[in-house]
């Protein structure tokens, strides 16, 4: 019998649920600094938040000093005035603050209001709306209405109208629909802010205008809509892969003052689903000179870094680079590791070695190596242009270090001997002032609580800023992952995973097993950070709760994932049938081979999004290790998920079987019991695939289990206290041999 059963099962779920991800931020006090720099300064605010309340705290690097960036009690006084109700020094309703010299600007209650520091009085501002981006200074702000654009003037609260062909599917400032999050605006009445990027002097932007008229539609259908009536169709452009065509996007630069607005002289971008904007792949150079952005093709095998005149609007090519698979432009794939210097050089991030290291290309066409090795460098923090150094952060360049923990150095831009600033062992994920004078340096670990440190750009610690108070998480019983290195299915490639032990751990006892699978090629799955660290996103989500409710818990980074050489990832590339799947079944077979206490004959196996996909795949590739799985808003058929997905990580149709890559493929060979849940209105991984899985199932005759909810998104959001706890039980039943308990999981505030 499982610890779990021994005991109150409904107490195990109580504390499952404290240990769901939303809820173990509100257990740990000071869990990172999240700097918010002032101006284009080194000066910076943080909000700090304690079980006793959060506090706002401005730093002043060069004095090397922090202090409470208000009286509390004050302000709560202050804002009381305005909202004309009572407010708690402790909880002010303030997430985000604007630090001026002798006041503080905030938006509270949907008022903008400004406080003098001298008298706290109180004084109401023009409002800066949500959907409006505003510019540095706080002058200016963009936004989008019926497709064209809009300058408001903040202070004058006057409109100017700056374009007028703008229409559906064609639009400026706009997100592409197929990762616009339509349904969760839709579902939380928001509306995206206008996708512009401001020069440092606030006098010109960058903003696209997206071309989805060509793009093929994709249809759900909301069954239960909130004012009750028929049925609601929602159709919207979503590239599929293979489709002729994609959304291609147009840049422009418009300026503040005249509203006059220039066109790129350049072809539109290819722009399968998340814009270059929204990634950061359009900046500005500091002195507000030129603009920079970077595009590639479909399928993302060449790439330019694009110069571009924001008077002419002439573009011109800086760096250009061609590979057999995907580039990337850091080791994850939204990351941007790449800067223009003052000088007209380029700082380039690149795999072409087979690892991701740094280049410097000259303006002369020059081109000088400056990392290489069997290691990564995963961060450029900061560039010090006048001693021409870097400041950067690499992972498993030491002899026997993990390969995934990050470490700082720095090096010159003329290249030579690195310097080891660190040699911790810890995680180091650093943000840097607009001078690039300081890092804020948020260190952590899996099993290590984080401390907030803040650097100079020589590396050198100014100053603490905050310890992690773990404390009540620790109460709450959670125990951080173990992290072990066992050996991929061809017994050769050293791979990573973290084994959560189940609550009450007793050797003696036999315990199922669940592996929380995340095989997306872009991100990496078990746990590095504390929780509430932030830093390096990764692909585990249950381990915590799970274990709790007395299960073994796995998270396993086979090979095609992300952070270690580029062969590695490329493994994705392979047809990944027996790739993925049988790195997970080694690697879990390997670890039962020294824990006694995991039992073989109960393996499950539980994962969302491309987690769905993987673990479905599981079940139906080995059913000779995996019995159960529990598959939530899974891609289960790539042929009818969002091309991008698919063309950039494993190809185009001409060179990939995606027939053989789905799920339906192999619905005659399922086994064991397969769990499916989709909500009816996810945008991003669309539910037909997971009906045409359902479809394939019934039509081989196999049993399953399905649950639709209605009109949840692919974050969950809608009745998802309901969407997990049918997860928990779904394990309880099946693979513990227990009775669910009846429980309820309060759904939380925000999307999962």
């Amino acid at each position: 019998m499982s610890p779990a059963t021994s005991s109150d099962l409904a107490a195990c779920y109580a504390k499952a649920e404290t240990l769901l991800l939303h809820n173990q931020a509100k257990l740990i006090d000071s869990p990172r600094v999240a700097p918010v720099w002032i101006g284009d300064t080194d000066r910076f605010w943080y909000r700090n938040a304690r079980a006793a309340g959060a506090e706002f705290v401005v730093v002043d690097p060069a004095a090397g000093t922090k202090e409470l960036a208000f009286d509390h009690a004050r302000m709560a006084e202050a804002l009381k005035g305005i909202l004309d109700v009572p407010v708690d020094a402790d909880a002010l309703p303030v997430t985000d603050i604007d630090v001026l010299d002798g006041a503080i600007r905030l938006v509270v209650g949907g008022k903008r209001v400004q406080v003098s520091l001298d008298d706290y009085v109180a004084r109401e501002r023009a409002v800066i709306h949500p959907h409006e981006t505003p510019s540095p200074d706080g002058r200016w702000a963009v936004f989008v209405d019926d497709d064209d654009l809009f300058l408001r003037d903040v202070e004058a609260d006057t409109v100017r109208q700056l374009t007028h062909d703008g229409e559906e599917g064609w639009a400026y400032g706009g997100m592409n629909d197929s990762c616009a999050a339509l349904v969760m605006q839709e579902e939380l009445g928001m509306k995206l802010p206008a996708m512009v990027v401001w020069s440092p002097d606030s006098t010109r932007f960058v903003t696209h205008k997206i071309d989805q008229r060509d793009v093929g539609l994709m249809h759900l259908v909301r069954s239960s809509p909130s004012d009750g009536g028929r049925p609601k169709v929602l159709s919207y452009h979503y590239a599929l892969v293979g489709d002729e065509k994609l959304s291609t996007a147009e840049l422009f630069v418009f300026d503040a003052a005249s509203g006059v607005g220039v066109r790129a002289a350049c072809e539109p971008i290819v722009t399968p689903f998340v814009p270059a904007i929204a990634y950061g792949f359009v900046w500005w150079s500091k002195d507000s000179a030129k603009a920079f952005f970077l595009a590639s093709n479909r399928g993302d095998t060449r790439v330019w870094l694009n110069e571009l005149d924001p008077m002419s609007g002439d573009v011109r090519v800086l760096v250009e680079e061609t590979s057999q698979s995907h580039i990337t432009f850091g080791p994850q794939h939204q990351e941007r590791h790449i800067q223009v210097l003052s000088t007209g050089e380029v700082l380039w991030w690149s795999q072409r070695s087979g690892w991701g290291h740094l280049y410097l290309y000259g303006d002369d066409g020059s081109v000088t190596t400056l990392t290489s090795g069997d290691w990564i460098v995963r961060d450029v923090v900061a560039i010090d242009e006048a001693a021409r150094r870097v400041l950067f952060t690499a992972a498993g360049r030491e002899p026997g270090s993990d390969p995934y923990l990050r470490e700082l150095y720095s090096i010159s831009l003329d290249g030579g001997e690195m310097t080891a600033i660190t040699a911790d062992g810890l995680d180091h994920a650093p943000s840097t002032s607009p001078t690039g004078r300081f890092v804020v340096d948020v260190v952590s670990r899996y099993d290590t609580p984080t401390i907030s440190v803040l650097r100079d750009r020589s590396g050198e610690v100014v100053l603490e800023l905050e310890r992690a108070d773990a404390g009540r998480l620790y109460a709450a019983g959670w125990e951080p992952a173990e992290r072990v290195v066992v050996k991929a299915a061809d017994g050769l490639t050293d791979i990573y995973c973290a084994v959560y032990k189940p609550h009450d751990f007793d050797p003696s006892k036999k315990y199922a097993v669940i592996d929380d699978i995340y095989p997306g090629p872009q991100v990496s799955t078990a746990p590095l950070r504390f929780p509430g660290a932030g830093g390096v996103m990764v692909g585990e989500l249950d381990g915590a709760p799970l274990a709790a409710l007395g299960f073994v818990v796995v998270a396993i980074d086979g090979r095609g994932s992300a952070m270690r050489s580029k062969a590695f990832q490329d493994d994705a590339r392979l047809v990944r049938d027996a790739q993925f799947v049988d790195d997970h079944a080694a690697a879990i077979q390997q670890l039962a081979a020294t824990r006694p206490w995991m039992d073989l004959g109960r393996v499950g196996i539980v994962g969302a999004s491309a987690g769905g996909y993987g673990s479905t795949r599981a079940l139906l590739g080995r059913p000779d290790v995996f019995k159960v799985a529990v598959s939530s808003s899974g891609n289960h058929d790539n042929r009818v998920n969002h091309s991008w997905w698919g063309e950039k990580f494993w190809g185009l149709p001409d060179s990939f079987d995606f027939a053989e890559q789905s799920n339906v493929s192999l619905a005659e060979k399922l086994e064991g019991k397969l769990l499916l849940i989709h909500g009816e209105m996810d945008d991003n991984a669309v539910p037909h695939g997971t009906m045409r899985l359902v479809d394939a199932l019934i039509r081989a005759n196999k049993d399953f289990d399905l649950l639709i909810v209605p009109n949840a998104y692919h974050q969950g959001s809608v009745l998802s206290g309901y969407w997990i706890r049918k997860k928990w039980d779904y394990f309880v039943e099946h693979l513990m041999g227990e009775t669910p308990p009846p429980y309820r999981i309060a759904d939380p505030r925000r999307p999962l």
